[in-house]
């Protein structure tokens, strides 16, 4: 029954089930010899971090009271 469902990403609150948008890339940071802990953060992070999403509470995503 569920072999059509594959792939999908679900969260729950309380007695609501939601279908979430799929994950998609937004922007890419590239270094030729490879990445290490240090370059990750002195290069690739400042190039990516505009775009991260805001860590939002519930509160401010959904409109009404758990169900």
């Amino acid at each position: 029954r569920a072999a059509h469902i594959s792939g999908q990403i679900f969260a729950v609150r309380m007695n609501e089930i939601f279908l979430m948008g799929q994950s998609r890339p937004e922007r890419s940071s590239h270094a030729g010899d490879g990445w290490t802990i240090d370059s990750i953060f002195e290069t690739a992070m400042p190039q990516l971090e505009s775009h991260f999403y805001p860590l939002d509470r519930s509160q401010d995503v959904f409109s009404w009271d758990p169900v």
